[in-house]
């Protein structure tokens, strides 16, 4: 918890140059895209192997398979999507370290084929760049928003 307020406080005053922040929103946004493809292959693939989510009770999973183990059955039935999109980015000083946010939204389709939204939020993402320019997530949170 320490190192995610310390990563808030220096991201709200860090402002890295467009093209690493436009780096850090695309791959976010090829998260999102391949987890809708690839399902609990894509979205495990996004963590980096000691990365963790957060659980309803704001406990931290860690860990690819305990990660997989907690998204299973979500990407498991057909019925549901999963989607968010980044609205802000930032890095660190040095461009190593990235924070996004943005909203998410769950859908499901019915048996008589309507969708509807099921929830909606924000999320909150801490990324690491990697010595080859690719991002992984660290840490990802989100929150639902008031139910209607």
């Amino acid at each position: 918890m320490k190192l995610l307020l310390a990563l808030v406080l220096f991201t709200a005053a860090c402002r890295a140059p467009a093209g690493d922040v436009a780096s850090l929103l695309a791959a976010d946004r090829a998260f999102c895209a391949d987890a809708r493809a690839r399902g609990v292959d894509g979205w495990v693939a996004a963590f980096d192997e000691r990365g963790s989510q957060v659980a309803d009770d704001f406990s931290p999973i860690t860990g690819h398979a305990a990660i997989r183990e907690r998204m299973r059955a979500f990407f498991a039935e057909p019925a549901n999507a999963l989607v968010w999109e980044p609205d802000d980015a930032r890095l660190s000083e040095a461009g190593n370290l990235g924070t996004t946010t943005g909203r998410w939204s769950v859908t499901r389709r019915e048996p008589d084929g309507t969708v509807r939204e099921v929830a909606s939020g924000r999320y909150f993402d801490v990324w690491r760049k990697l010595p080859d320019g690719t991002w992984k997530l660290l840490y990802d949170v989100g929150d639902a928003d008031p139910a209607r």
